[in-house]
């Protein structure tokens, strides 16, 4: 069994395959193809938590078709041990599987919460994702195969009872939150390192760690510090997104479907909400540049629009749309030459942190300070990520009380 990723007249799909390529399961094929409205990263990684699912559950002789399809469901025991080994790395998920039958349901949760710090574990965020896909590609299992004015009662509070419990477990886990607890004055990315990628990404730098595509890769970067953007919405930027024109300083940032110009497998996309991005007017210069002068001299770059390509002709991609893949080497190649660890969302959290500090400084009022994140981040109203920098600052006044606290107690002495 393994992940066949493919394209049909360049929409790109993914599916669950056999050492034939042919589909293991047709509900396993219909629940994927439930996805397609999804970014090709979200159907990715959604089927390598299905993936995970049914790994488990053919290695336990589990068949979770036949178990909805009859009304015998799994049981919460045999939920737990499968919660056990969501928490576990691939190549120690095996080990997980051998828990005594014996052993009762509330010894089971015990034991988990005993050894949750010897597993060799995964992040909240693998392990959050492994237990919802199973919830919901039993939910839609459940409703293929019961009808909503058939089935019988029983059958139907077991099966709430054992999403209710799932549900539970989903939201322990704190969403994508990290378990990691770290000194809320860190910054992301220390400030002399944060100084030294500034210096060595300029094209003239006798630092530069890149052989060829400089400009290229400075003006990738630089959008990415300035802007705050994802690195989907960086790959899919057209150059009819810049604004060359009036104030000289802006991006259109927004979401689209399938579109027939892109040639990638992995297309990319703009995960929020459409927005404004700003940029210095000197960095719009030097893309302006970039545009009429690097870009215009790569082969087959007029047969689309899309502002970053691929600079070299291995695997015949030269002048195509530059890849996701593409934009993380590059964060690779910094990281080496930096010494620490950068890739993309990093930058994102950096801009947040610039962004916190630059309104602090100004006096500018909590509450419309994150009414402005929330624009540029193009976040929704309704959203709880702003929380996240929110938890930081309220982090960073606990401590700098703590303090003066902790010196009164001690000049009292």
């Amino acid at each position: 069994m393994k992940i066949k990723r493919y394209q049909f007249n360049r929409i790109p799909f993914v599916s669950i395959v056999d050492d034939f390529d042919c589909p293991v399961c047709p509900y396993v094929s219909t629940y994927l193809s439930t996805l397609t409205g999804q970014s090709f990263n979200t159907q990715l990684r959604k089927a390598n938590e299905l993936f995970f699912v049914l790994s488990y559950f053919q290695k336990t002789n589990i068949d979770l078709v036949v178990r909805i399809q009859s009304g015998e469901l799994i049981s919460n025991k045999e939920y737990l041990q499968f919660y056990l080994a969501s928490t576990s790395k691939k190549n120690s998920a095996e080990d997980s599987l051998a828990v005594p039958h014996i052993i009762s349901d509330k010894a089971l949760r015990n034991a988990i919460s005993a050894n949750k710090s010897q597993l060799v574990r995964v992040s909240n965020e693998t392990q959050l994702g492994r237990i919802r896909r199973l919830r919901d590609y039993m939910e839609d299992l459940f409703k293929h195969f019961h009808d909503s004015y058939s089935v019988g009662k029983d059958i139907v509070d077991r099966f709430d009872r054992l999403t209710a419990a799932i549900k539970l477990d989903e939201k322990s886990l704190g969403g994508n939150k990290s378990q990691y607890v770290g000194d809320p004055s860190d910054s992301v990315i220390p400030d002399d390192l944060f100084c030294r990628l500034l210096e060595i990404i300029r094209p003239s730098s006798n630092d530069n760690p890149f052989k060829g595509s400089k400009v290229r890769n400075y003006l990738i970067v630089s959008i990415l510090i300035q802007s705050g953007i994802r690195r989907g919405a960086l790959a899919k930027l057209k150059i009819s997104d810049f604004h060359f024109q009036k104030n000289y300083d802006a991006i259109s940032i927004y979401r689209s479907g399938v579109d027939p110009t892109d040639p990638r497998l992995e297309k990319p996309n703009q995960k929020t909400k459409s927005h404004l991005a700003t940029i210095s007017p000197e960095l719009m210069g030097q893309i302006k540049y970039y545009v009429d002068y690097v870009r215009g001299e790569i082969p087959r770059e007029e047969e689309h629009d899309f502002i970053f390509v691929s600079e070299k002709g291995s695997r015949g991609t030269l002048g195509h749309p530059i890849s996701l893949k593409s934009v993380n080497a590059i964060f690779h190649v910094l990281s080496k030459a930096i010494g620490f660890h950068i890739y993309p969302h990093l930058l994102r959290h950096k801009w947040n942190e610039i962004f916190d500090k630059a309104g602090t400084e100004k006096g500018i009022d909590p509450r419309l300070l994150e009414d402005i994140r929330k624009y540029a981040m193009g976040w929704s109203e309704t959203t709880e990520m702003a929380g996240t920098y929110n938890d930081k600052r309220l982090a960073e006044k606990a401590k700098e009380l703590s303090k003066a606290h902790q010196k009164r107690v001690d000049d009292q002495r």
